[in-house]
């Protein structure tokens, strides 16, 4: 088994008139500070705020009868959360929830408003996911994974195909990366196209496990310490690191004690409020984290918008 083309294609195909085609838009503040030609792919003004619901649609559409009638359950740091409910009240599934306890209260309470039973586990992803596998065995639920299903990574693809539209000479794409799904989906479609391109995986110095793992080319384990990064922590198995080293050219970090300058340059500069996790492509590019060339057409991924401002300082 894998994931190819074809198979970002007929999610394509299937997802059509269910999801938002997101704007692609020419960062001029990036660009003079870069010398590249950037533009930003705003996955924060998907339906549910993030990327997510690309996969969680598409393999929500290829759930068994049987599975449908049971129910699903899934674990998440609370993106895929948002884009599973809404795919199971699409569908007239009943949906349950694992997600850590520090998950921003925009995802907790947005899960609930689209139906799911959310149920708070753990301080991380990891210990949630342990928890929904327990529970999936207990109750008969089928377990919906956001992180090691090829038909999620080919939804998520659909962002690559729509960069690939609106930017076809692109060179160069910046992706936050957690376990790799959104990676992997983005440069399998991305690289078919133009096999030259560079697909460069960004996570922050404390959300860093996947870093570590490529760098290593084994499973290790990281510490993951407070982040506003959630998004990106923990989730990793030995299929996410094969597909990472397959398709990932580099992997570079954002500094964490930058991001919220990062969100509020955003919010300054380009009009749009990212989360930490969709926000760290950006900031690799203000902290020059990431090598990039005179002129060179680089799409950065911004993959939510999901946050609680109060996080960054900013009472509602």
């Amino acid at each position: 088994m894998g994931i190819s083309p074809a198979d970002v294609l007929k999610a394509r195909k299937a997802l059509t008139g269910l999801i938002e085609h997101t704007p692609l838009t020419y960062s001029r503040g990036l660009s003079e500070l870069s010398g590249a030609e950037v533009h930003i792919k705003w996955e924060n003004l998907q339906r549910t705020g993030s990327y997510k619901p690309r996969g969680a649609l598409y393999r929500m559409s290829l759930l068994t009868p049987e599975e449908k009638k049971n129910g699903v359950i899934t674990a998440s740091a609370g993106n895929w959360a948002l884009g599973v409910a809404l795919a199971a009240r699409s569908i007239g599934v009943a949906a349950k929830i694992c997600v850590p306890s520090n998950t921003p209260n925009v995802k907790v309470d947005r899960c609930r408003a689209l139906g799911a039973d959310v149920v708070l586990h753990g301080s991380y992803f990891d210990e949630a996911f342990a928890h929904a596998q327990e529970l999936a065995k207990k109750e008969g639920l089928s377990y919906v994974s956001g992180t090691d299903d090829y038909s999620v990574f080919a939804g998520h693809g659909t962002v690559g195909f729509e960069i690939t539209e609106d930017l076809p000479d692109v060179e160069k794409v910046l992706v936050p990366i957690g376990g790799g799904g959104l990676m992997t989906g983005i440069s399998c479609w991305m690289k078919a196209v133009n096999p030259s391109l560079k697909a460069i995986g960004v996570q922050s110095t404390a959300t860093r496990t996947m870093y570590e793992c490529f760098r290593a080319k084994s499973l290790v384990d990281v510490p993951v310490p407070p982040t506003l990064c959630e998004g990106l922590a923990g989730g990793i198995t030995q299929l996410n690191l094969d597909l990472a080293l397959r398709y990932v050219d580099d992997m570079v970090l954002a500094e964490e004690g930058s991001l919220r300058d990062a969100i509020m340059w955003t919010m300054s500069n380009e009009r749009q409020i990212p989360e930490g996790s969709g926000v760290v492509g950006i900031a690799a590019v203000l902290q020059g984290m990431v090598e990039l060339s005179r002129g060179e057409k680089v799409a950065v991924v911004v993959s939510g918008g999901n946050i609680d401002l109060d996080r960054i300082g900013i009472k509602g």
